[in-house]
């Protein structure tokens, strides 16, 4: 799962699982958006306010994918137990077809996960409140907060970044999961609507859903094979 590859697989992840980020978020995004034009922000101005906060976002997960590399590095040297990354990878692979599944058929397969990240919420959650709602620094922070709401698609990245080993490899990985998001959450901020209309059809959602569980697959089989 190193190297190019699993960028590039990520990457498609970030993509096919856009449809799922803006179920999560979708409502954050155009609020923040909303919020630049309220301000008295040029078109640009917004655009601009808007990219600040989904740079702190993207921040956000380079800053877990280094964390969880390192950790996962460590523990992966000091715990030596037989097939542990062959049934590390499964999972990781298997909450994918599930998140793919959840996209397809509309179902909460992954709330108990992602009520487990709830708990680190919890405590992040008031900091957005004591954050003033204008200035560059301050829309960063605020992005930098919405990175760790809990999602089980982000989880799913997370693990695969845990298997890579390092830090640098989890946060490149978690960096390029959250660019191939950017598309759909920067249009979501700026023009709410209009994206819901386009991509609330459910051409999107079936394509979506079916990349997400052939990627889930491809990462199983990608496990089975290397062990």
């Amino acid at each position: 799962m190193n190297g190019e590859l699993s960028y590039a697989a990520a990457f498609i992840a970030g993509v096919s699982g856009s449809l799922h980020c803006m179920a999560m978020c979708g409502g954050l995004s155009g609020a923040l958006g909303v919020r630049a034009r309220a301000a008295g922000k040029t078109a640009a101005g917004a655009f601009a306010h808007t990219a600040i906060y989904q740079l702190g976002r993207l921040l956000s997960y380079a800053m877990a994918g280094a964390l969880g590399g390192g950790v996962g590095g460590v523990m992966l040297r000091l715990v030596a137990l037989p097939g542990l990354m062959l049934y590390l990878r499964l999972t990781a692979g298997i909450l994918i077809v599930l998140m793919g599944c959840q996209i397809l058929f509309s179902l909460r397969l992954l709330t108990a996960i992602e009520k487990s990240g709830a708990m680190v919420w919890r405590t992040l959650a008031p900091l957005s409140q004591k954050i003033p709602r204008s200035g560059i620094s301050q829309a960063l922070l605020l992005g930098a907060l919405w990175g760790w709401l809990p999602c089980g698609l982000v989880y799913s990245m997370l693990l695969l970044g845990v298997l890579g080993g390092s830090a640098l490899h989890g946060a490149l990985l978690m960096l390029v999961f959250g660019l191939g998001t950017l598309p759909m959450m920067m249009s979501s901020s700026l023009l709410m609507a209009q994206m819901q209309r386009i991509f609330g059809f459910y051409g999107w959602k079936v394509m979506s859903g079916v990349l997400m569980v052939g990627f889930g697959m491809w990462t199983i089989r990608m496990a089975v094979q290397h062990h």
